[in-house]
Formats: structure tokens, sequence, C-alpha cells
């Protein structure tokens, strides 16, 4: 791998063309070194790799010395594309590899469809398997059906799409799969337009072990196939210093300190149901550091709370910062409110979020409620 891979890797998004999010590149990675760290590493397979943007992080998954077996029906085999789930480049595909990797001895590209690959050809010492390719039902079971047989106990299945409305046969296939071979895989997470399963048996708990090594990446629990999952919502990337990660070792971020001291023009609001109105309120930053700024990164929010405290609706509008504030300074901006449609007293307790990342009043920050009366 060349130096500076990821963030490398993260400037490249803008450039090669893919439905596909760095936050799941992250989600592969973080995974993948939790198996790692189990001794399951092995060759990496990829089903659908279009122009390479997933295929860049699937071939950094690939043990020392193991092979990325890339599967593809490119351009001359479009007319079997029966989903019509994309249409990759063979010349494009390797240009965007050889720019990422010094040596592509590693990499098989296999041109056909994925229903005539055969897993006893293929091997079973497969440690990560990720599924793009045809959306259909059948080629959803197929494909489930053929990367289980090449994949080592403990190792990893991505699966593209599950939940997409776009191509309801993802979901058709994997649910067919699930009744007929049982429980041969079971989930581990969702999250990025992305299912992650991983092969049976193991023994230690995947899930346990990733909020070990990520506690602050936030995790929400859910329920997929009978077995529970790890349902993730907030990005990824806020949580990595990709300066010090390599794809085989993420470092997080040190949690930053924060502390902020609101100060609204009012304490008091009369409005009418419905009604939308701008407060002023300035923000001190009392941290040692600046707060992040830009498009939909921080901003100063509010939750609503029944005039006795009780939450009513904790997520509402974001002012954002476009321009930095800077440690020990201060910086006014409005706080969009959305009255509610019921008449009544209530409160707003403002708040700072940094999106993917934090809401200050989780991490201990003292909020400021603004007593709020609806005519």
């Amino acid at each position: 791998m060349k130096a500076g891979f990821l963030q490398f890797y993260l400037d490249a998004f803008q450039s090669i063309q893919g439905f596909f999010t760095f936050d799941a590149a992250l989600l592969f990675l973080a995974y993948n070194q939790l198996t790692r760290q189990e001794g399951i590493t092995g060759d990496v397979l990829e089903i659908g790799v279009h122009h390479g943007l997933s295929a860049i992080a699937i071939g950094s998954l690939a043990g020392r010395g193991r092979r990325f077996v890339a599967v593809d029906l490119f351009d001359k085999l479009q007319n079997q594309n029966q989903s019509g789930s994309g249409g990759g480049n063979r010349q494009i595909f390797f240009q965007n590899m050889q720019t990422f990797f010094e040596c592509l001895d590693f990499l098989e590209v296999v041109t056909t469809c994925s229903s005539e690959l055969k897993a006893n050809e293929l091997g079973n010492q497969f440690s990560f398997c990720h599924i793009d390719g045809g959306h259909s039902a059948e080629e959803t079971y197929q494909d489930l059906r053929l990367c289980s047989r090449i994949l080592m106990p403990g190792g990893l299945i991505a699966l593209d799409d599950y939940f997409n409305p776009s191509f309801p046969g993802v979901s058709e296939g994997a649910v067919r799969f699930q009744l007929e071979v049982g429980e041969s895989l079971h989930p581990l997470a969702i999250g990025f337009n992305k299912v992650l399963f991983q092969k049976q048996p193991v023994e230690t708990d995947l899930n346990l072990a990733f909020a070990s090594a990520f506690g602050p990446i936030p995790a929400e629990r859910s329920i997929l196939w009978g077995t529970n999952v790890n349902y993730f919502t907030s990005s990824f990337l806020p949580f990595f210093d990709l300066s010090k990660s390599t794809e085989e070792s993420l470092v997080l971020r040190p949690q930053p300190e924060v502390l902020a001291v609101f100060e609204p023009q009012s304490s008091k609001l009369e409005v009418l149901r419905g009604q939308l109105v701008n407060l002023p309120v300035t923000v001190h930053n009392k941290s040692g550091n600046a707060f992040p700024h830009g498009k939909a990164t921080l901003g100063l929010s509010y939750h609503l709370l029944s005039s006795s405290g009780r939450m009513l609706k904790f997520d509402n509008a974001r002012s954002y910062f476009e321009v930095p504030l800077q440690a020990e300074s201060s910086l006014t901006t409005e706080l969009k409110i959305h009255a509610p449609d019921e008449s009544g007293p209530y409160l707003l307790e403002m708040d700072l979020v940094w999106e993917g990342m934090m809401w200050f009043k989780e991490k201990g920050n003292p909020t400021c409620t603004v007593a709020l009366f609806v005519k």
C-alpha cells in the first residue's frame, strides 16, 4: 500500500465514479481489523467492482501474500446485466487500482457473471466478500450461497442495498438464503447501505469487540434474522485520525473537550401555533480549541421540552456555523424555532450539535432554557 492511503482514498471519492461511501469503507476496515486480530485473514472477493471505488477498500483488506478476486461483467457482457445495477469499465478499473497499489500481482480479475463461479475452484480461504453485483432475488441468493461457501469461519460478507426499495430483490434473495441455508451466516451490523454478516461458528462476539475497540462511535441496537446487530447512523469519519490510521489499524481521534455558554437575546418567547421564528443567540466558546465549522458540521439547535422539563422532541432545526468560532471567542447566530401546533407553555433547551460526533449536552456541557408560550 502507498503511504497516506486513507487520506488519499478519501480524496478520491471526488473523482472516482461509484455508489459507495467512505463511511462504508471505514465500516469494512473496522470490522476486518477485529477479525484480523482473531487470526482470520485470507483472500478477499468483490462481486461488482464497477470503476473500483469500493474495490480499493476491499483490496486493502487482503491478508499479506493473499489475493483479491474482482468479478464484474465490465463493458463486453452488459447484456447479462439483468437488474441494471451498474456498468463497470475494465480499463478505468485497472487505472484506479494502479493509482492505489504499487503492485497488482495479488489481483485476479474475472470477467463473467458471478453465477458462473464455482466455489471449489475459488477455494475456501476467503476472509472478506463484498456482494454488489446483480440485484435481483436470484442473483443475490446465488451470490450469498457462493460467498458463504468460500468464506472461512469468522469471515465477513458485506451485502449492498439490502434495505434499498429500488432493489427489493436483494432483501428477497437474502431472506430466501436465510430460510434455506439457515445458521451459516449471522448478521452483525447495518450501516451506510450495507449489511455485514459473519460466517459461523465463531467464539468471539464481534460487536462486543467493536464496542471495546471503537467505543466512542455511537451504535444503535436492532434485530435482523433474530440476531442482535449494530445499527450505525452517524458518520464514522469524524471519529478517526486518518493521518495516524492505516488500512490495518484505525486510530481514534482523542475525544474533544467542549465547553460553550449560551446567551439568548430573550429568556421568554410568545408565538403563534406553527409559527417560524428566529431567536438571536450568542455562543461563547469556552473550550481550549476552535469549534469546527462548514456545511452541516456544527450548529446551534434546541430540544423541545414540556413546561415540566419532559423531553418532547430531541432533534430540531440547526443553525450551522459557517465561520470558525475560536477559543475564548463569541459568535451570534439565529436559532431557528418552529413552534408546536398545540397551544400551551414549553421550554426550549439550547444545545450545540457536532454532526456525527456528539451533542454538547451529552458531554456534560451546561444547556440554557428559554420559556416558550404558544398561543
